[in-house]
């Protein structure tokens, strides 16, 4: 074969050919993200539209009806899931899988825009989001202190330490649950309302009007122009009291005439709790393209650095940690690969009986996975289980084409020829039903990657790993092992067959040597030499 010839009679080039492979792999190995799960985004596109105050039916009246029709007409919508609930309307959006999910965002908005005019005024702007794998928070925090009010760690949560979390890179978003957020409450009174003549509407229209900052218009020179800005925005609670409600001819009704203005806490709408006490929750969810082990370990080391200037009795504690859940899964498999290659490599010493030979065949199973790496890469896939289940699976099969190499080369040293020449014939022979093994694996693993579905889109790094380690372990045995077979494989005479020298009688002689018609044997009992020039005449 090509490929056998070539490695054998070129050794220094497939010798860097191979070095090289390995090089690229472990470059490849170092850029891949280890995740716990395969990055896999459903075509899933969730609306959410706010509509506050308003009762289920009038939201399916209102919103749900009018955009239905205009959200089926968008291209590559399998299923549409609508939802009215007290003040929102939700829906779900379900694509084929082949649909790219950024431009069926910008058609989902599109076709809500087409229909907006029909829509309430009132209605809020939709919300539109997508759904993937990397949304799950790659960890909890949980803020509590002993000397600190519920309200000092929300505000040192949402105002410092949420910050710090952000600027690690690597993270997409920080959500602060639990937190008591700020409010200022306006409590109308009745009576005083009904006393000045006000109603509800004017005093909302008041609070709208005089609480703003907007531009009003420009100054233009003659060599400069400068905009004027209105500035009415309230700084402090204090001064929505003197807010003019209504005036009637010189008398001014001030809100807090009509009303009672608290600055407290809004209402609570989350709670979040740790060992029976109140405290504050942080949820960080990573970016799609980082590593949720390396984005783990940074807000582990910045959860450090932060407990160190906290005040005395104040502490952040780490409730869930989806990095080391997926550092512990991965150390599971990676163990139990290796654990599965040392036993590989026991079985075929025992039934190889050679050192030499276990170690040329062994040889096949770092370079094969090293090289994996490569295609795993270059697919885009990341380091998680599944693509790690594929490799604890080909590795028993990554070996196979090295052994059945290997041991055809040595039935031809059994026979006398010498390495060089028990390689090259030996690889020649056994190439093609080497070549259909592999093929065969190949065949039953490249359809389970393109499984339509979920499914397929989960097993498809399993699959495509496989495939691509057993199609690496193919090249392997056709270059790597011929190579050191030739150069390198045990002694002339070693794998001879054991019979019985006529010459000594002696019950088991071992031939060592073959030249100019004269077989050697060496006695493995008395350690006798003899030599017998009839080459016909040497067994008994």
């Amino acid at each position: 074969m090509f490929l056998s010839d070539f490695s054998i009679k070129r050794p220094i080039a497939m010798i860097v050919l191979i070095i090289s492979i390995m090089c690229i792999g472990l470059l490849a190995l170092k850029k891949l993200q280890v995740n716990e799960v395969p990055n896999v985004q459903e075509p899933v596109i969730s609306v959410s539209i706010a509509y506050p105050g308003a009762s289920p039916e009038t939201v399916e009246r209102e919103i749900v009806n009018r955009l239905e029709k205009s959200l089926q007409s968008v291209n590559g919508v399998n299923e549409i899931r609508a939802y009215a609930n007290e003040g929102s309307a939700y829906f779900y959006l379900i694509f084929n899988f082949d649909r790219n999910l950024i431009e069926a965002t910008d058609d989902v908005r599109n076709a809500i825009a087409a229909v907006r005019y029909k829509l309430p005024i009132e209605m809020r702007e939709p919300n539109l989001g997508r759904r993937n794998s990397s949304d799950d928070p790659v960890m909890q925090l949980a803020l509590s202190s002993k000397t600190l009010s519920h309200a000092e760690i929300s505000r040192l949560a949402e105002d410092q330490l949420a910050d710090k979390f952000r600027s690690i890179d690597g993270v997409a978003d920080v959500s602060v649950y639990g937190n008591l957020k700020r409010e200022l409450s306006v409590l109308l009174h009745a009576q005083q309302l009904r006393e000045y003549n006000v109603s509800v509407t004017e005093v909302a229209n008041a609070l709208r009007l005089q609480n703003t900052t907007a531009p009003v218009g420009k100054v233009r020179g003659l060599m400069d122009e400068k905009s004027i800005r209105l500035v009415g925005r309230i700084e402090s609670p204090a001064e929505f009291e003197q807010i003019v409600v209504k005036r009637r001819g010189n008398e001014v009704v001030r809100l807090a005439q009509v009303a009672e203005i608290k600055d407290s806490f809004a209402e609570v709408n989350g709670f979040s709790v740790r060992s029976g006490n109140p405290n504050v929750g942080l949820s960080i969810t990573r970016a799609r393209i980082s590593s949720a082990v390396s984005v783990a370990k940074a807000i582990r080391a910045q959860v450090d650095e932060i407990n160190k200037t906290l005040p005395d009795g104040t502490k952040m504690e780490i409730t869930n940690d989806a990095g080391k859940r997926a550092q512990n899964s991965l150390n599971t498999v990676i163990e139990a690969l290796l654990f599965g290659a040392v036993l590989t490599i026991f079985v075929v010493y025992v039934f190889l009986n050679s050192w030499r030979s276990t170690l040329i065949t062994a040889l096949s199973l770092p370079t094969s996975v090293v090289a994996a790496f490569i295609f795993v890469w270059l697919s885009g896939f990341t380091l998680n289980f599944m693509t790690l289940l594929g490799l604890s699976l080909a590795i028993g099969v990554l070996i196979d084409d090295a052994i059945v190499v290997r041991e055809n080369i040595v039935r031809h040293m059994e026979r006398g020829a010498d390495r060089r020449t028990a390689a090259l014939k030996g690889t020649a022979e056994i190439g093609m039903a080497v070549a259909a093994t592999t093929f065969s694996i190949m065949a039953v693993f490249i359809p389970v990657a393109f499984m339509p579905g979920v499914s397929g889109e989960w097993f498809r790094p399993f699959a495509l790993t496989v495939a691509s380690s057993v199609i690496v372990s193919l090249f392997i045995s056709f270059t790597l092992d011929p190579m050191l077979s030739a150069y390198w494989g045990d002694p002339e005479g070693l794998h001879a067959a054991c019979v019985r020298c006529r010459f000594c009688h002696c019950e088991c002689a071992h031939a060592i040597k073959f030249q100019s018609g004269i077989f050697t044997f060496k006695s493995r009992k008395r350690g006798a030499t003899c030599s017998r020039p009839e080459r016909n005449s040497r067994y008994q």
